[in-house]
């Protein structure tokens, strides 16, 4: 049972009343009438003691209530009264349940108050520490009794009225809690004040740390953990440095310390150097002293073989094996041993469960943009607003926030911080170690300024707590104690993983990061260098070798693997890939190492947009999983000191088909022309570069750089003699001129790239020139010859299996429906062309099919439909930055505002729709043209000339993205696309 929309609940600081009625089970078995009565009066006098307290009743599980209040004078007064009544009730006078069913029973309740931070979310809270507080405070305490924390203690001491005081009950250890709670006890006239002892964990021996800083999140972890050590005897938890493994295991042990009659003892071997220390420190965390005439550890075997006894050994890497050999002596010698071990990489040994820590959940950057660039995806906003609150349900943020409130006293999260703050935990791969001293930096820096200055992690995350292991004050100090327990070999392979970007494959990392071949033979430029092979081989890693070192450094918590769909694929966190990639530089294996990771994108990529051309699914998906790395590869090919930019530039090149489908239009053309200026007129590929910039010029209708850019690029293959390469150019040009209205100069091109493709015996270009030549007639006014084309090539695309043409051939025929008024063909082609465009993740396309499916939605008279396809495809061309779509979808809408008599609107939406065109060069396509003009014709002729000029003249003083927030016709909408250009 739930209370949810009350606008007062409480939130922030909450104190909290948790309430349990003690031995409900079995007084619900032996008298099932009398108990169903006595429960109804009880939570009658709950509900009401609660409410005139000003308290709020926000979950109640069986007999258990919880309470929730502003303040703890009110909760103290609400568990007040509700003992006093629940005493009256008690002693009403009348017969016993043994002598009649119905009479009622003694109910005993026990009561817990704690105050502390939590957040009120849809009826409930967040703020786990705060909630588990309370309900140990609760159920440590008798029935009748009611517990108060020392926070709860504090807040209402000196406020208590004569008749009522607080006894020390002293401080006590409680079940999942690290630290000592000190409880106090309400006592009042006329209620019962002597009780048995408290139900705590004070007889439990252990040596846990105290821990001074709330445990964040971790909820799932810690159940499974727990889960895991109560079927494992021995359970080792991996993961990489400040991931928070010891903080989990004290968290755990200290849950489960009534699990083990003889204690909980925790062992640190981080400062430990010599691996025969290893007994010594359990020895003395233990207090066993060595006997004469034997071995420590026969000693400790002895003590500990009838012991219940969970004993944790944290920080195990460095000593790995020597406490391999000692964790596998003692589970053999004693049975009831539970041993739970923190190490970047598991023992090994018999029997392990090896469980490895995840970071903490993170936003991530398409759900929360903002603060800076999160990627060089054109396809993610730069700039976004986020609501403080929403980002509270993830663990690295909840840590951030409360790190930097002890670090700043005044500091909050809000609104205005959240995206910063989500970029910070998102960059720092939710670790929670580099997140506290992240969090530490508020006292000098905003959170925009921490975000700007996580390229130099290392130099920011700095000044830890001094009370800390050393290696766990600085984040670079906390890799290099990883770093240096690598071997040589190991330690090279880790570095030259450090030029991936987004993770990789084993098949790249072998070779990428390999100099010598399967039969083990140095390649020339090794075994020539001016070095001695002797100081190479030892070293040396062959591409057999990869698979085992991959595996070594993933057990030693280095590299993170995982499964997408049926490819395995690595990855280093950003934090230590920055780490790696400064040990690379360091060296002199860098350009060799880059060199090898070009050349292998390069071979991926393959020979650009005949492999692209939107049938290749499987290729489309790998090359999004690697764009990152296609990144990198570019960066650093074009960068100022490469000797490599013509490979960069056949990347690019290669790549435009992938940007075009996938609608990176504009990344596409910045890398293509960055590439471009960086290589000298003569480079082999720059003829096929200029002309795939003038593609995508011309997609995002800039006429002008395309038509230059295609030009350029025809006029070097007609040079060379190229034939594929010329009718690739005069193909892009044909289209560029149709745009512009030169008809008869589109079909010249078109006509000479079909023969040119012919001649090549390139069937998919032969379909696609088909079409062409059916656009030129259809924009001629030509149908029945257009017809004819576009059936011809759609004929040959399911012929040959062309997905993405099949999709473009449906939409053309669809286009050639509807001046016909044939709405239903239309509307069944456009159909089935989005759905080919879905499955191919094709953005473009689908937004073409939207644009036309909403026309189509309009001229059968189904507004909201049209409204809603119409919608979808505008902000996509937003989003793909297409002038022609935007204009093509402002007609759309102006269309329908006229269809449904909004003359004004209407008008101001044909205004803006034609400064689109007019800024643009972008014609309308026949079935938009047609509409677009006699809808225009007629609103003009609904209203007087000086209101239309009115009109229009404030359609045409509109912004870009004025205009498209007024045709969504919604504010969030308009707030979207002017920030952030998310989709609505």
């Amino acid at each position: 049972m739930t209370q949810t929309g009350t606008p007062a609940l409480p939130t922030g600081t909450v104190t909290f009343l948790f309430t349990d009625i003690e031995g409900s089970a079995q007084l619900a078995q032996q008298h099932p009438q009398a108990w169903e009565a006595a429960r109804a009066r009880h939570d009658v006098i709950l509900r009401d003691a609660i409410a005139r307290s000003h308290g709020f009743v926000f979950q109640v599980i069986g007999d258990a209530f919880c309470a929730a209040f502003a303040t703890a004078q009110d909760a103290l007064a609400a568990a007040l009264g509700s003992q006093y009544a629940l005493q009256t009730m008690n002693s009403t006078p009348g017969v016993t349940p043994e002598t009649n069913p119905n009479s009622s029973i003694i109910l005993r309740v026990r009561m817990g108050i704690h105050t502390g931070a939590a957040e009120a979310r849809d009826g409930n809270y967040l703020g786990y520490l705060t909630l588990v507080l309370v309900q140990r405070v609760m159920s440590t305490a008798h029935g009748g009794q009611v517990l108060l924390s020392q926070t709860a203690y504090d807040l209402v001491h000196d406020s208590l009225p004569p008749a009522l005081s607080l006894r020390d009950m002293g401080r006590h250890r409680l079940k999942g809690l690290v630290n000592l709670e000190h409880l106090w006890q309400l006592t009042a006239l006329g209620l019962p004040d002597e009780f048995p002892p408290l139900q705590t964990l004070n007889a439990v021996p252990h040596n846990l740390p105290a821990q001074l800083t709330s445990f964040i999140g971790r909820e799932r972890e810690i159940a499974e953990v727990k889960q895991r050590l109560r079927t494992s005897r021995l359970l080792t938890l991996t993961g990489s440095g400040g991931t928070g493994k010891s903080r989990l295991a004290v968290q755990v042990a200290s849950e489960e310390l009534d699990a083990f009659a003889d204690g909980v003892w925790f062992v640190e071997l981080a400062p430990l150097s010599d691996p025969a220390l290893v007994p010594s420190a359990v020895a003395s965390a233990l207090g066993v002293r060595e006997e004469p005439g034997q071995t420590l550890l026969t000693t400790l075997s002895d003590h500990l073989r009838a012991k219940r006894l969970l004993l944790i050994l944290d920080n195990c890497e460095h000593l790995i094996e020597a406490c391999a050999r000692f964790g596998d002596t003692l589970l053999h010698a004693a049975r009831q041993l539970t041993l739970l071990a923190t190490s970047r990489e598991a023992l090994g040994i018999a029997g392990e469960v090896a469980w490895r820590v995840p970071s903490l959940a993170v936003p991530e950057p398409e759900q929360f943009a903002g603060a800076g660039q999160w990627g060089a995806s054109d396809r993610v906003p730069a700039h976004g607003q986020v609501a403080g609150a929403a980002l509270q349900e993830y663990a690295a943020v909840r840590l951030f926030v409360e790190r930097a409130a002890l670090a700043l006293a005044t500091f909050t999260l809000t609104d205005a911080n959240a995206p910063a703050i989500a970029q910070v935990c998102y960059r720092l791969d939710g670790i929670p170690l580099a997140i506290e001293l992240a969090a530490a930096r508020v006292r000098s820096l905003s959170v925009e300024q921490i975000a700007a200055r996580l390229d130099n992690q290392f130099r920011l995350l700095t000044g830890g707590s001094r009370t800390a292991l050393p290696r766990q004050q600085t984040l670079r100090s906390l890799i290099d104690w990883s770093y240096n327990l690598l071997s040589e070999r190991e330690r090279r392979f880790f570095n030259r993983l450090s030029v991936f970007a987004g993770g990789w494959t084993l098949e790249a990392a072998e070779a990428v990061c390999a100099d010598v071949g399967q039969a083990g033979v140095l390649p020339q430029a090794i075994a020539s260098a001016d070095v001695g092979q002797e100081s190479i081989l030892p070293a040396a890693i062959s591409s057999a070798a990869v698979l085992d070192l991959l595996d070594q450094l993933v057990n030693k918590s280095l590299v993170v693997v995982s499964d997408v769909g049926a490819e395995t694929r690595y990855r280093l966190l950003e934090t230590i890939r920055q780490y790696a990639l400064e040990k690379l530089l360091a060296s002199d294996q860098a350009d060799a190492t880059r060199g090898r990771h070009l050349d292998f994108f390069l071979q991926l990529a393959g020979p650009g947009e005949e492999s692209l051309s939107g049938e290749e699914l499987i290729t489309l998906n790998r090359l999004e999983r690697e764009h990152d790395n296609l990144r990198a590869a570019l960066a650093w090919s074009l960068g100022d000191t490469s000797e490599l930019a013509e490979d960069g530039l056949r990347l690019a090149a290669a790549l435009e088909g992938f940007w075009f489908i996938r609608g990176y239009l504009h990344e596409g053309r910045e890398w293509l022309e960055k590439a471009l200026a960086h290589n000298p007129l003569h480079a082999t590929s720059r003829p096929r570069a200029l002309i795939r910039a003038g593609h995508l010029a011309w997609r995002q209708g800039d006429y002008p750089i395309a038509r230059a850019r295609t030009e350029e690029g025809t006029a070097l293959w007609r040079e060379r003699g190229d034939k594929a390469g010329l009718a690739d150019g005069v193909h892009i040009l044909g289209h560029v001129v149709l745009d512009q209205r030169q008809h008869s100069v589109a079909r010249a091109y078109f006509s000479e790239a079909l023969e040119l493709y012919r001649a090549l015996n390139n069937q998919n270009h032969v379909g696609v020139l088909t079409g062409d030549l059916g656009l030129v007639a259809y924009h001629e006014g030509n149908y029945a010859l257009a017809r004819s084309h576009f059936e011809d090539s759609l004929t040959l695309f399911k012929k040959i299996g062309s997905t993405s043409r099949i999709s473009d051939a449906l939409n053309r025929l669809g286009d050639l429906a509807r001046p016909e008024g044939d709405y239903v063909q239309a509307t069944t082609n456009y159909r089935e062309s989005l759905a080919r465009a879905r499955v191919l993740s094709n953005p473009l396309f689908a937004a073409s099919a939207l644009h036309k499916l909403g026309q189509a939605s309009c001229g059968v008279g189904d507004y909201p439909a049209a409204k809603t396809y119409f919608a979808e495809s505008l902000t996509q061309q937003h989003k793909l930055g297409n002038k022609q779509g935007i204009a093509e979808c402002l007609a759309g809408f102006a269309g329908l505002a006229f269809a449904q008599g909004e003359w004004t609107r209407a008008i101001q939406l044909f205004a803006v729709t034609q400064l689109q065109l007019d800024t643009s060069g972008a014609p309308l396509s026949p079935a938009d043209r047609i509409p677009y003009e006699r809808d225009l014709a007629a609103a003009r002729a609904q209203v007087a000339e000086a209101e239309f000029k009115q009109a229009w003249d404030a359609g045409r003083a509109l912004s870009k993205e004025a205009a498209i927030a007024m045709a969504l016709d919604e504010k969030k909408a308009a707030i979207a696309l002017v920030l952030d250009e998310k989709k609505v």
